[in-house]
């Protein structure tokens, strides 16, 4: 059975049971199937409900950590190459000042190819995002998905409010500084920012008879047949055709 008993006094990491006797509740979380003590108190075990939790000594519950499926919105206070740790701030549209951090991985960024955790959030931005497990520490959260991502960036040069253009660019006003983010369909929106299209890179136009003429092509783009102008033919080939007109 479980290590300890209800009544029992615990402290942060002190290890419970397992994970097949009782499930994690309030002040308490799973590691590895192990359930362990997030907080100091006293042990309760409900056996009809088969969960264990960690009280205040005057039987107050403890803060819960997030289950599956919470939403969550925190401040990233650290951006590495593959993951992105997440001081979170409100769970479900609650305050939830607990000094919890989770944790984004950049296989739960987006479902494209992304080669660093720096292409879509940094640190101070502020994100929205699920959990992927219960009562653990760290939290697993993802941001794939519309209402999910980065809900309000600051400039990386400046620390200006990053307003966006269009699908995931970036723009500073103040320093006319271009970025990449991750965001959320909504970004900006509950910080009072609009989206700015008219500010969106433009591609850079490709006109082909021009580029030919100034020497860079090797096909004539007047020919159809797709034949060689005589601007791309070689010395030899120049010569031959002088031999065979005389």
């Amino acid at each position: 059975m479980a290590d300890v008993k209800s009544g029992d006094i615990v402290v942060p990491g002190d290890q419970l049971c397992v994970i097949e006797e009782l499930s994690p509740s309030y002040g308490t979380y799973e590691e590895e199937g192990i359930v362990y003590a997030a907080a100091p108190g006293a042990v309760s075990m409900d056996l009809k409900q088969r969960s264990i939790s960690v009280f205040n000594t005057d039987g107050k519950m403890k803060l819960a950590l997030p289950v599956i499926d919470d939403i969550l919105v925190g401040e990233v206070i650290n951006a590495y190459e593959s993951r992105a740790e997440i001081a979170i701030v409100r769970r479900n549209g609650e305050d939830f000042l607990s000094g919890l951090v989770g944790e984004i991985r950049i296989s739960n960024v987006t479902r494209r190819f992304v080669k660093s955790m720096h292409d879509v959030m940094r640190n101070n931005d502020i994100v929205r995002a699920k959990a992927l497990d219960t009562h653990k520490i760290y939290t697993e959260l993802t941001v794939v998905g519309p209402d999910l991502g980065v809900i309000l960036a600051k400039c990386s040069r400046c620390g200006n409010p990053l307003t966006l253009t269009t699908y995931n660019n970036m723009f500073c006003l103040r320093c006319e500084n271009r970025e990449n983010r991750e965001v959320a369909s909504d970004y900006g929106q509950q910080f009072g920012l609009e989206a700015r299209p008219d500010l969106a890179p433009r591609r850079r136009t490709y006109d082909r008879d021009s580029y030919d003429r100034r020497g860079g092509g090797r096909y004539d783009s007047r020919s159809r047949g797709g034949g060689r102008s005589d601007r791309g033919r070689g010395d030899y080939e120049r010569r031959n055709d002088r031999r065979r007109r005389n």
